[in-house]
């Protein structure tokens, strides 16, 4: 009897969603990732009077980035998120020149690009990302992507509702 090849399943995709209406410019995550890496890899903004935008690598499926990269040291990994092989990048910076957010950096003293990476190494021991663990109204998300687009739904049907809840009377049809 012949056997059929093993069909390998694909892995669960896992994501990062940065919630802004939850954000509130504390600066946590960014002092984690500063803590852990001597450099924060996501940068708090304040855009407004009580309006605060986390920045860090977006991790994009069609990463602009990857696609520039000369060497190949910016490439996409089997999980899906996007890293720097130090030891292939030249430091052209054609990266960052790519990235719509700006996020690359170049680490002056290796002369190597530099970026998130969602903490890789506490990922490898079955830890969350820093940002994430330590985010203390939960503006940042990060799982299973089924299970946070469906966290962001609820939010932004939980939302909805309560903007129709405020709505003064003479304002509905």
């Amino acid at each position: 009897m012949e056997q059929l090849p093993e069909v390998i399943a694909p892995q669960p995709r896992r994501i990062r969603v940065i919630d802004l209406s939850k954000c509130i410019g504390c600066g946590a995550c960014e002092a984690a990732c500063e803590a852990l890496y001597g450099t924060p890899f996501i940068k708090v903004y304040r855009v407004g009077a009580s309006m605060y935008i986390p920045i860090s690598c977006m991790h994009c499926q069609k990463a602009p980035c990857v696609a520039v990269c000369p060497t190949k040291s910016m490439h996409v990994g089997s999980d899906g998120f996007i890293y720097v092989d130090k030891a292939k990048c030249i430091g052209c910076l054609a990266c960052l020149e790519a990235c719509p957010f700006g996020i690359p950096e170049l680490e002056p003293k290796l002369g190597v690009v530099i970026k998130c990476d969602l903490c890789r190494d506490l990922r490898a021991k079955g830890l969350d990302p820093a940002c994430f663990a330590i985010c203390p109204t939960g503006a940042i998300l990060y799982g299973l992507e089924d299970r946070v687009f469906s966290e962001v739904k609820r939010r932004v049907a939980e939302s909805i509702a309560k903007a129709h809840r405020e709505t003064p009377y003479y304002l509905k049809k």
